[in-house]
């Protein structure tokens, strides 16, 4: 609404917030910015609740376009844009669950992004919430439990922020007092931002009330690991102990936003956390499921992952509640009933029949089907990857998108270079060429299938891309590309535009000009990136034989992977195209202006 203000007050959009900051930071004296905006934690647990409407619009990224660059989390500090492993390498996704839709993402120099506008009052697509249960019965019956033996019980929780840790605890908690337990709980929370690491301690006891509600320092007789980069570290080890300690959890973890941010820094591996984890608990009492993914796979979203887990805890008997009352406590909690006790039940069959739950996932998860090559380049596939069928598939991967980026001669001028490396590697040390091979293989495709103004419109309309909108909307929603031309940003537009489907024919005829892509009638092919993007293989390429002059297969290796430096588009793309060089320099123990690649 509209403020009467001094004429001396400024009001500026909060896309100007840091250039605030920065201007009265030299202004000597008192200033003042005031910064009104609603929590969006706090506004998104609101839309959940119905006190308010939510909007008609959810954005999701297209993977194959997408380049997995961080810009989009850079210019949004989001924790919902995640990084996500595809068979092209990490991309990013949206976590439409956790989403504060404010679509501040959509800002990031990047043509991957879609919107899908619903009709008034329609329920989204797989919500179970709105329409019901539309994910596959949990079979029955389930085995009954471990026995459980009745005594006090120290829970340590850890997970993040907006996923329900606190929720989980209260249910957990609630289910205990049903039964007659006495219970005290403390919530950690702080001031923890959404994925931010949050902390609950439940001490259930059958006599009197213990005298604190904190688990203390290795005091807990139950770890639930909801996240396991949280659960790692300090906040979630610091209350375990290894002679008493149980641990039930998820293998699954959000990376910190700096990660998606900055996908060059390296994290833990999954092996590392857990090792570590694992010290700290009781021989053989750890029990772990990749709760978001099964529950994402069965349930159609991964909101019922930590029920998932406590599914687990009660049927190894860790957590001794009886799924009896675990249920009733879900049913009290009056959120997402349906979709919360499928989990729970298959949480429990997690541990009576795993085997079960990993064929109910495969039901599923359609395969994804292998892409057809001719013969010819099947067979030099074949020889080069040996008895490497994890080589053999990348190759017949990489291959079959060369032929559809550009043309078959495409595909055997890569395979050639291919060939040559891997016979030089394989005359230097033979037990370490066939990663050598691996990464060359990557990181040439990578650079070779560069995804200009042709390759985004085949894309575009790829169906594997579109999977992320086509679990969104159903038929009937208008369903938009988001784009920012170079062409119209070149005359001052610095918005995206949204194209409609109906736009399709346009697309599908800018995919086929691929065949200018290169020669001088290409309209694109004169902007600097385009020039560079060109450049980048033969440079790639050169480092790499350089490397394998040396004779250091190791070394070769660490060249090979400086494509993965290479990530973005436009000004992103040109700027990690300088640091790709910097770290070849690095490597080589040149000058990086030796390399000018246009």
């Amino acid at each position: 609404r509209s403020l009467a203000l001094p004429v001396e007050v400024e009001v500026w959009h909060r896309d100007r917030l840091t250039e605030a900051q920065r201007l009265l930071s030299a202004i000597k004296g008192v200033t003042v910015l005031i910064h009104d905006q609603r929590c969006a934690a706090e506004l998104r647990r609101d839309r959940k609740r119905g006190r308010i409407n939510s909007p008609s619009t959810r954005v999701v990224i297209n993977h194959r376009i997408c380049e997995g660059c961080g810009d989009c989390a850079a210019v949004s500090n989001c924790l919902s844009v995640q990084p996500i492993d595809t068979p092209f390498g990490r991309k990013t996704t949206i976590d439409q669950h956790s989403c504060n839709l404010d679509f501040s993402c959509m800002d990031g120099d990047c043509p991957a992004f879609i919107s899908v506008t619903k009709k008034p009052d329609r329920p989204w697509r797989r919500n179970p919430e709105a329409t019901g249960s539309q994910f596959p019965a949990v079979p029955e019956p389930i085995a009954d439990p471990a026995p459980i033996t009745a005594a006090d019980l120290n829970v340590h929780i850890t997970g993040i922020g907006g996923t329900g840790v606190v929720t989980v605890s209260q249910i957990i908690g609630t289910a205990a007092m049903l039964e007659g337990s006495e219970v005290d709980g403390l919530d950690q929370t702080g001031l923890s931002q959404k994925a931010g690491p949050v902390v609950s301690d439940i001490r259930i006891s059958s006599g009197e009330r213990v005298g604190s509600n904190r688990v203390a320092r290795g005091q807990a007789d139950l770890l639930l690991a909801f996240d396991l980069l949280v659960a790692s570290s300090w906040t979630g080890l610091g209350a375990t102990h290894p002679d008493r300690t149980a641990v039930v959890g998820s293998l699954e973890l959000t990376p910190p936003g700096i990660k998606t941010a900055h996908p060059e820094i390296d994290m833990p591996t999954q092996a590392e956390l857990l090792e570590r984890i694992t010290n700290m608990a009781r021989p053989g009492s750890c029990h772990w499921a990749a709760a978001g993914s099964t529950t994402s796979a069965l349930l159609g979203d991964s909101v019922g992952a930590n029920i998932f887990v406590v599914g687990m805890a009660v049927q190894s008997g860790l957590l001794p509640v009886s799924p009896a009352a675990l249920e009733q406590a879900i049913e009290l909690n009056g959120v997402a009933v349906d979709l919360n006790l499928a989990a729970f039940r298959w949480g429990r069959h997690q541990i009576a029949d795993p085997d079960l739950v990993a064929s109910a996932v495969d039901a599923q998860d359609p395969d994804t089907p292998t892409p057809k090559l001719p013969a010819a380049l099947q067979d030099r596939i074949n020889r080069l990857a040996g008895d490497d069928a994890q080589l053999a598939d990348d190759l017949g991967r990489f291959s079959s998108e060369l032929i559809a980026f550009q043309n078959r001669r495409t595909a055997l001028w890569y395979l050639d270079r291919l060939e040559e490396v891997a016979a030089r590697a394989e005359s230097t040390d033979p037990a370490r060429s066939r990663r050598v091979i691996a990464a060359v293989a990557s990181g040439l495709f990578k650079l070779m299938a560069y995804k200009d103004e042709y390759e985004v419109a085949r894309l575009m309309l790829d169906s594997d891309g579109h999977q992320a909108a086509d679990e969104v909307a159903r038929r009937g929603d208008k369903v938009a590309w988001l784009l920012h031309p170079p062409s119209l940003r070149a005359v001052g537009r610095s918005k995206k535009i949204a194209f409609s489907t109906r736009w399709r024919p346009l697309f599908r005829l800018l995919k086929n000009a691929k065949v200018l892509r290169g020669t001088p009638l290409d309209p694109f092919g004169w902007a600097r990136v385009r020039r560079v993007e060109r450049a980048l293989p033969h440079e790639y390429l050169a480092a790499v034989s350089a490397s394998l002059d040396a004779g250091d297969l190791s070394h070769t290796q660490q060249v090979a992977e400086t494509a993965e430096l290479v990530r973005g588009f436009e000004s992103v793309k040109l700027r990690n195209v300088d640091r790709f060089r910097e770290r070849l320099a690095e490597l080589a123990g040149t000058n990086p202006s030796d390399h000018n690649g246009e």
